[in-house]
């Protein structure tokens, strides 16, 4: 298996004593002694798990009191919160090295192994004795006993990097044997896994839709089971359930709906966006973890220090979080409280302002993509520098200002494609969709100069950044319209005037179905699906998600909006490989 970092051997030379250390001893450069001991640290492979999900399902959503947790706590709750393996599966998540034996340490000798001051506070090293796990003490010593056998190590690490200028990810293992007053030194270096977001060519697993009778304090005070359906409750609600429903069988994905409380808040891309953990394993296959990362949405009404975030994001934790699902939040805290700017600048940091170019040559785990102008209109800082801080998907940020949501998949998605990567962009057409209404009306036509100057310029950055090429992009219609907002500290936005076809559904490589929010219009269902055949990408099947997403409050939302993708991770190639 060919790797990224390959497991590097530190190896220090066994020791030995020289004649500068020999001075004012009485020995000379001709004295014998006993021979220097050895050191031998191996890790089998060169990644670690960030052990980050519930193995055992023995994470609360409530207190001993019966009261909701705080975000904070809600989070700080996993298999690598506390000094225990939680059994064969949880000890699957865990780095294994080996302290080869010295068979003939002395009855004095003894070894410590340590790491590296960067990396101890989010790491953990444990004694493994068959499938026992004790926490190897602080002072990280093995007796002699133990030497001579050799040991058994697992390494486990207890967060991904947030901040590299705190940690990178490097984790240097020191293994010292000393032995008749000499010392033998060894190391290895591994790296935490980095988070890596998935792009909409995995084939879809999950489909998740909000209930929205159920809310997310009721789910953790009474349980939840995500497999049944909800009873609709909004308007256009059981309209769009069964479309949807008739959609995903139409793509031959029957029964993949799964519920997710949230008490009214549908926007489900907005909660959170899925990811996943990989690591080699030693017999050559890949372990992977799901990951949920929560928005770093704080509301504008209502957070308060303890729940500074999106409530409807916290089923994350107490309905998906399991074994082998890890849910991680990262958030500004001194955003909590400041009201007005949640108000007018918090929807960027909403995780609907985040897609994934799918993978190429260029960039083998694909590239995160997100809306901002590189001032407030822009997602959390430190949101984004968690993601930055993986350092394979290298984020990159699209001016999407000119939105009033100023979401990015306002306008943009991916599909698989017949081109030589394999998939293409599809694009909003704001000229063609004005083409196709045949709209007069003063708002549309202004809101159309401005999306055509904001789609040309996101373009721009995508041809730059992902060498993209005209042969890769749909372009699909789309009609805008100009808010009138006053009193807003952005003007010269738009919003959709018709369901946003772009704003849909990939249901992934295999399938071959593109699911698209119903744009009531006969012209533009026929020139999407034109764009797609000519593109040799998916077919296309009709949502109407008109009353329950689009027509929503001032600017509303489509398909991709109202659902999240849980993907399966099992088509995923190893991120390392290139």
């Amino acid at each position: 298996m060919k790797l990224l970092l390959p497991a590097r051997r530190l190896r220090a030379a066994a020791a030995t004593v020289s004649l500068a250390a020999l001075a004012g001893t009485g020995l000379t450069g001709c004295a014998t002694g006993p021979a220097a001991p050895t050191a031998v640290l191996s890790a089998a492979v060169p990644l670690v798990l960030p052990n980050l999900d519930d193995s055992a399902g023995r994470c609360p959503a409530l207190g001993a009191d019966g009261e909701r947790l705080s975000d904070d706590a809600l989070a700080a709750c996993h298999d690598a919160a506390d000094e225990r393996v939680s059994g064969p599966e949880d000890a699957l998540d865990l780095a294994p090295l080996e302290v080869a034996a010295v068979p003939d340490a002395g009855e004095a000798a003894y070894a410590t192994v340590t790491v590296d001051a960067a990396a101890a506070p989010y790491t953990r090293l444990f004694v493994r004795d068959g499938d026992t796990y004790t926490p190897l003490g602080p002072d990280g010593r093995l007796a002699a006993d133990r030497l001579r056998a050799g040991v058994h190590l697992a390494l486990e690490a207890t967060d991904p990097v947030r901040d590299p200028a705190v940690w990178d990810g490097t984790i240097d293992v020191t293994l010292e044997v000393t032995d008749g007053g000499r010392t033998a030194r060894d190391a290895a270096r591994l790296r935490v896994a980095p988070l890596i977001l998935t792009h909409d060519l995995l084939p879809l697993d999950r489909l998740v839709i909000s209930d929205n009778g159920t809310s997310p304090q009721d789910a953790e005070r009474e349980g939840y089971d995500p497999t049944r359906p909800a009873a609709p409750v909004e308007k256009g609600e059981d309209v769009f359930r069964t479309e949807l429903t008739a959609a995903l069988e139409q793509a031959g994905l029957e029964g993949r709906l799964m519920e997710y409380p949230t008490g009214g808040d549908r926007w489900m891309r907005d909660q959170f966006i899925t990811g996943y953990f990989a690591v080699p394993t030693p017999d050559g296959g890949v372990r992977r973890m799901s990951v949920l990362l929560r928005s770093a949405d704080v509301m504008p009404e209502g957070s308060t220090a303890e729940f500074p975030l999106r409530d409807a994001g916290r089923p994350a934790f107490s309905v998906l979080r399991g074994p082998g699902t890890a849910v991680l939040q990262e958030y500004t805290a001194e955003r909590v409280g400041d009201g007005e700017r949640a108000q007018l600048w918090g929807s960027f940091s909403s995780t609907g302002n985040f897609l994934v170019a799918p993978p190429d040559e260029q960039w083998p785990a694909g590239r995160v993509l997100y809306g901002s102008d590189g001032g407030d209109a822009a997602p959390d800082a430190a949101f984004v520098r968690l993601l930055e801080a993986q350092r394979e998907q290298a984020p990159l940020a699209v001016d999407t200002s000119w939105l009033g949501v100023g979401h990015i998949d306002e306008f943009l998605s991916f599909v698989p494609a017949g081109t030589p990567r394999g998939w293409a962009a599809v694009v909003a057409d704001p000229e063609r969709g004005l083409e196709l209404a045949e709209s007069d009306d003063p708002a549309v036509l202004a809101g159309t100069r401005l999306a055509v100057a904001g789609v040309d310029a996101a373009l721009e950055v995508l041809r730059t950044e992902l060498a993209l090429t005209d042969e890769e992009i749909i372009r699909v219609p789309a009609l805008f319209e100009r808010l009138e907002v006053p009193g807003y500290p952005r003007q010269d936005i738009v919003a959709n005037a018709l369901p946003a076809v772009v704003n849909g559904v990939e249901t992934g490589t295999g399938t071959g179905t593109f699911l698209a929010p119903d744009p009531r219009h006969a012209g533009f269902r026929a020139a999407t699906e034109e764009a797609f055949a000519a593109a040799g990408a998916s077919g296309v099947a009709w949502v109407d998600a008109w009353e329950y997403a689009f027509a929503v409050g001032t600017v509303g939302g489509d398909l991709h909006c109202v659902t999240n993708a849980l993907r399966d991770l099992s088509a995923a190639g190893p991120w390392w490989e290139k």
